[in-house]
């Protein structure tokens, strides 16, 4: 009876436990891997005499893929939007951008909805500033409002709790 209960019940359950582990997809979606974004709000604001008093260009990037992660997180903000347009025509199911456009003096603060609850290997902000520079912070491991501060010539991103 032992013998028949093992080959019977067990060994089934223990071939289907060892299949489902194996596979990834199933994996991803009983464990999602990345940082869930927990965000209220996004605000930009572009300080007054930025950028040498020019328009700024704000993209907040997010990423699926640990693999583009590392390729994006060694560009400058330069070489982003230098390569930005092929980028999301390559990777159109692992990348996601929002491009804002800001003067300086101008504050924005845009509603988190589009973004939280969405589970990232990263979420990226780069600025195109005139100056040369990294101009590139990551940024899903903050909470609740996301504050995204443009100075002259670098910016600095930081949350303040819920």
């Amino acid at each position: 009876m032992s013998t028949r209960l093992l080959f019977g019940r067990v060994m089934p359950l223990l071939c289907l436990l060892l299949t489902l582990s194996a596979c990834s997809t199933l994996k991803d979606y009983v464990m999602p891997s990345g940082s869930k974004l927990d965000w209220e709000s996004v605000t930009l604001s572009v300080a007054a005499g930025a950028n040498r008093d020019y328009p700024l260009v704000i993209d907040v990037v997010l990423v699926t893929d640990e693999a583009l992660t590392q390729k994006l997180l060694a560009m400058t903000a330069r070489d982003w939007f230098n390569v930005r347009t092929g980028l999301r025509k390559s990777y159109p199911d692992v990348l996601s951008v929002d491009s804002f456009e800001l003067v300086p003096g101008e504050s924005l603060s845009v509603p988190a909805k589009r973004w939280t609850g969405r589970r990232v290997a990263a979420a990226l902000v780069f600025a195109d500033y005139l100056v040369a520079g990294p101009h590139l912070a990551r940024v899903e491991s903050l909470r609740g409002r996301v504050q995204l501060d443009f100075g002259a010539g670098e910016f600095t991103a930081y949350s303040l709790e819920k």
